[in-house]
């Protein structure tokens, strides 16, 4: 009867969400997270220095670069394996080594940082004044670990409620502990702490929630071998492990070649960074919001290619392609005209440079998120080794043009060519999926461009955004007249929907 029990238990707790419901959480979880970091951010903004901010900025990069780093890219492998392994009655087994690998790798990298404190100081800051802080980082990244290990996991199973609900009280409770804590102590290391302390207390969260589920997990009728387990894991996770070193590579090389090739002190350095830094606080939302929209696109695109219906799924790409470039594009051209208003009054006049920068870091960000969604392509081609690709020609083209401009251009050098590294991995990414099979059409290359028109200004952006607007509505240009009929049919749809029939209006 216990055993019987156990398992009713287990089922009841480790229910999966559907798709439907994920998306709708998903969304909900994102604005909600979002809203409350784009207020973290500005009060940051607020009550920091520009050199605090980028001393933190240079924190909070080497994080996100050092976390799936340490553990070699295994807890990205859940999403993979979770289900293979439940469906063969070794899903206890399998967590257990992932998490023993997991545990084993981060001892060894706080280890190592450590040890290594002072040279890591000079690697991120620019200067081996900052030893101890170093120390506390490598602390920190253990909370981090944790937290995302977590979300692989119950993400792995499907367990979106759970998943928002951690990312939630995380996001929450960052911003919360952060901001009182720089209320007494304006400084990096306070930010660190309170970073520190929400990933713990919503991994604990997390393991309360889903522990008696994990625990009752049925136990394998046999052994599974560990020649045949970890050869399957570690391939896959290595793979994992090197794309995650190349798209978190591509996203902080900017900040790091400013640290050390700008011919600054590192104090001018971290302050340049923390002007940066006021300027991405918005155009990062799109971002993420581009990271949802392509795991949304994602099963819809693998359907049709499962079914064999190579031409819907190139002809689904394209339409999201030039949604995505076109609706970011006008969200950016929106940002800069609205610029001057955000940097003089939310933030006080006090990041000039930033609001300098503003116009290539968004040209940027849109290039970089529309990337995001052309990717899938390969995704579905089964295509996975040349994902690598887009990224090193990007990061090479990065790195090449923040070595040739920043010497002369400062920051002002550093945000262009991070936008000239996002427009050549985009082109790459393109001209891949053309190479393998999708027909990438005339207005998909002219939206995947266009962004550019946001790095001259707003007025650039503005009359770009007219011309473009008038070409989609006046000729086949940009649309192709089976996307217009697709697009009038759905906005059709949506507005008899949305607004109520006459027949259904009170009389007056």
């Amino acid at each position: 009867m216990t055993a019987i029990s156990n398992t009713q238990k287990e089922r009841r707790i480790l229910r999966a969400d559907t798709l439907a419901a994920s998306v709708v959480i998903l969304l909900l979880a994102t604005v909600v997270q979002r809203s409350i970091g784009f207020g973290r951010g500005v009060l940051f903004c607020r009550w920091l220095s520009p050199e605090t901010l980028g001393e933190w900025e240079m924190v909070y990069s080497f994080l996100m670069l050092a976390a799936p780093l340490a553990v070699l890219g295994v807890p990205g492998s859940f999403g993979r394996y979770a289900e293979h392994y439940r469906q063969r009655g070794h899903l206890r087994t399998f967590l257990n080594r992932a998490a023993g690998w997991t545990a084993v790798c981060t001892v060894a990298t706080v280890v190592l940082m450590e040890w290594l404190a002072p040279e890591l100081s000079l690697l991120v800051f620019g200067s081996r004044d900052y030893e101890g802080s170093m120390r506390v980082i490598g602390l920190c990244l253990v909370s981090i670990i944790l937290h995302h290990t977590l979300t692989a996991l119950l993400t792995a199973l499907r367990l979106y409620r759970i998943v928002s609900a951690v990312n939630f009280v995380q996001s929450l409770l960052f911003a919360v502990i952060s901001l009182a804590l720089l209320w007494r102590r304006p400084e990096m290391i306070s930010i660190l702490y309170g970073y520190t302390t929400a990933c713990l207390f919503a991994s604990a969260g997390a393991i309360i929630w889903a522990w008696p589920a994990l625990h009752n997990i049925d136990r394998p009728q046999d052994t599974l071998v560990h020649s045949q387990f970890w050869g399957k894991l570690l391939r896959f996770a290595f793979f994992v492990w090197v794309t995650n070193l190349l798209t978190h590579l591509f996203a902080i090389v900017d900040r790091y070649m400013l640290v050390h090739c700008a011919d600054m002190s590192p104090a001018e350095a971290l302050d340049q960074i923390g002007h940066y830094h006021a300027s991405r606080i918005i155009p990062l939302l799109m971002v993420s919001i581009a990271e949802l929209m392509s795991g949304m696109v994602m099963p819809h695109l693998s359907h049709d290619w499962e079914l064999g219906r190579r031409t819907e799924v190139s002809a689904r790409l394209n339409l999201a392609i030039k949604l995505t470039s076109l609706g970011m594009m006008a969200f950016g051209a929106c940002l800069l005209a609205a610029g001057p208003l955000l940097f003089d009054v939310v933030l006080q006049g006090r990041y000039a440079l930033g609001l300098q920068v503003l116009p290539w870091t968004v040209a940027g960000c849109v290039l970089y998120s529309t990337y995001l969604i052309a990717q899938n392509y390969l995704w579905c081609a089964e295509k996975n080794w040349l994902q690598a690709a887009p990224l090193v020609l990007g990061l090479v083209v990065n790195v090449l043009l923040n070595l040739a401009l920043l010497p002369t251009l400062g920051l002002y050098g550093c945000a262009l060519s991070t936008a000239g590294g996002a427009c050549a991995c985009l082109g790459a990414i393109l001209a891949l999926n053309q190479r393998h099979g999708m027909h990438v059409d005339r207005g998909a290359w002219l939206l995947a461009l266009a962004p550019l028109a946001l790095g001259l200004g707003a007025w650039p952006a503005a009359l770009a955004c007219g011309l473009i607007g008038a070409a989609c509505l006046g000729s086949n240009l940009i649309f192709t007249a089976n996307e217009r009929h697709d697009l009038k049919t759905f906005a059709l749809s949506f507005l008899t929907k949305a607004l109520p029939s006459r027949r259904q209006s009170p009389a007056l």
